[in-house]
């Protein structure tokens, strides 16, 4: 929300768990698992749920007959302390270096883009070596400062988005179905992926492909993020075991019949996706679900050669699916109401936040981040430098760079999709002649460590400078004007965007903008695209689009969306949901 724990919560949080464990909840908001809570001190003990409320009673009264005494064992400070407390938190010198350090950290963490964070490590200080009282009035004027900076405004927005989205149905005429057993067609990252969501969630889950290697791996994938919770403290090992358990691999369609929904996660190919829903809808119930994870496919294009295409829609995950919090719902022009409603419902069965859109090239995140895209390519091909184009996104408050993210996401996949919407939109996203260039060379980016970047153990270093030599561009531009890749590159989305809403391609710029953030990591302290836009104001978005349209090219001119959209007061004065 852009503030810091108040009422309280800054000065006495130190105090309880020691400076170190207080400020490692304070500054990441991070949640606390209960066995850390009793390791650090932050709980008295922790009991089974067989016998809770019995344990809770007995432990009440062993602490009343004792005068109420909490007896702490964190060992970062609290009541426990230590070699370490006694080092970094009982002595200034100590204390000043662990405040450095932390001011380090969360500067590196926001980007200086959040001011709570550096708020917060003040208040924590001033409560410790001032007392109190000292501590309890730096957090009362500290929160009532921050509350009125614009960064909140923005965070609290967004806040207001989230629980929105919370109540948000799908389509009418049509309820929801139960989900309670799912099956997954194809084993690669994402599907392995949407298997142990599902497992995580207590789904059963049958997970199928044509190779025992794919299988495999698929397994692999879900185990490893599986162990990674356990060793966070958040699953036990026999809850792994049992979680792993729900997933049941298979060749063939043995269990299909048990399905209520079926998502089928094969590669990005059309007549491959086609094949297999039409070879899919003869192994399963007539009353269950099929639904894609394409990212870019038309759903009515994959659900021709299907029996009942009325039973198909889309369900687009996002990689990594165990953490990226989004998934795009897509209603066919022939998908059924109760169809669309249950994948809406199931993606919200998986934690997931579900937004609603309709089939269009692209839908919605990925169109409007592949318009973006597209800008990046331009500026390599007019000689700007990889390291630089990412460093401006990223000073600009995006969680990488577009050549970063199109490495992460695979340049084959990325590529593909932009072919894709190329094909749609023609000259307004015009591409390089290059582009094919790369996969040709065998760079399909972090999946085999070689893209725009060099890998070093999977790690991305430094930009490959023989990628230059590859596409036939040089980069020429010594002092970019990291203002004018920004503007080239956010300008394309906000269009966009306005394009969508009148398309009627999302219902509302707040769910556009959930899906921005959700999606793409669009910074969530400037609010969403179409927030970023009312803000800056549509008069100058509207001035920067027509300049670049002069000095770069046509593709910038404005839309009559937009122009709209200026006129009437905005985006969320035009398109009021």
């Amino acid at each position: 929300l852009g503030i810091l724990p108040a009422w309280g919560g800054s000065t006495r949080l130190p105090r309880l768990v020691g400076i170190e464990a207080a400020l490692d909840l304070i500054l990441t908001g991070k949640d606390l698992y209960p066995k850390k809570a009793l390791r650090i001190g932050f709980a008295d003990a922790l009991f089974p749920d067989a016998r809770f409320l019995d344990l809770v009673r007995d432990f009440a009264r062993e602490r009343m007959a004792a005068g109420g005494d909490r007896k702490r064992t964190g060992r970062s400070g609290g009541r426990g302390g230590g070699i370490r407390a006694l080092m970094l938190e009982k002595n200034p010198l100590g204390r000043k270096l662990l405040f450095d350090q932390a001011a380090k950290r969360a500067r590196a963490t926001t980007g200086g883009h959040y001011p709570a964070p550096i708020r917060a490590l003040e208040v924590v200080r001033t409560g410790v070596e001032e007392g109190l009282e000292a501590g309890f009035d730096a957090e009362a004027r500290a929160v009532a400062e921050l509350a009125v900076q614009p960064v909140t405004k923005n965070l609290i927005h967004v806040f207001q988005l989230l629980e929105s989205a919370k109540k948000a149905t799908g389509v009418e005429g049509g309820a929801a179905r139960e989900v309670s057993s799912l099956a997954v067609l194809g084993a690669g990252v994402m599907g392995g992926g949407i298997a142990q969501l599902a497992a995580a969630k207590g789904l059963p889950v049958q997970l199928k492909d044509i190779r025992a290697e794919a299988l495999a791996s698929g397994l692999e994938h879900a185990a490893g993020v599986f162990r990674k919770q356990v060793e966070k403290g958040r699953l036990s090992k026999d809850e792994m075991r049992r979680k792993l358990a729900l997933i049941r691999p298979s060749l063939d369609y043995t269990g299909f019949r048990r399905a209520d929904l079926v998502i089928e996660a094969v590669v990005e190919k059309l007549g491959v996706k086609q094949a297999v829903l039409a070879e899919v809808a003869g192994h399963v119930r007539d009353d269950s679900v099929l639904a894609s994870n394409t990212s870019a496919l038309s759903i009515d294009a994959i659900a021709l050669d299907t029996p009942a295409p009325e039973r198909v829609a889309g369900m687009h995950f996002f990689n990594p699916v165990d953490r990226m919090p989004l998934v795009e719902v897509v209603a066919g022009e022939r998908s059924a109401p109760w169809v669309v409603n249950t994948a809406f419902e199931l993606a919200r069965k998986l934690g997931k936040t579900a937004v609603l859109v309709t089939d269009t090239p692209g839908f919605l995140v990925n169109r409007l981040l592949t318009f973006s895209l597209g800008e990046a390519l331009w500026l390599l091909d007019e000689g700007s430098q990889v390291e630089d184009i990412d460093r401006a996104m990223k000073r600009w408050g995006m969680p990488m760079g577009p050549i970063a993210l199109t490495e992460e996401v695979g340049i084959d996949v990325a590529f593909e999709v932009a072919r894709t919407l190329n094909g749609a939109f023609g000259d307004r996203l015009p591409l390089p002649g290059w582009i094919d260039r790369l996969t040709e060379d065998g760079r399909l980016g972090a999946k085999n460590a070689k893209g725009f970047y060099r890998y070093e153990k999977g790690e991305r270093q430094d930009p490959d400078r023989s990628v230059y030599a590859l596409l036939g561009v040089a980069p020429t531009v010594e002092h970019p004007d990291e203002r004018a890749i920004v503007d080239r590159m956010v300008l394309r989305m906000v269009d966009e965007a306005a394009r969508c809403l009148e398309e009627g391609v999302v219902r509302s710029p707040a769910e556009l903008d959930l899906a921005m953030i959700f999606g793409t990591g669009f910074p969530p302290f400037r609010g969403g695209v179409c927030r970023y836009a009312d803000q800056r104001g549509l008069g100058d978005v509207l001035g920067s689009l027509e300049r670049l349209a002069a000095e770069v090219g046509q593709r910038f001119r404005p839309s009559e969306s937009l122009r709209k959209a200026a006129e009437n007061g905005g985006f969320y004065a035009r398109w009021k949901k």
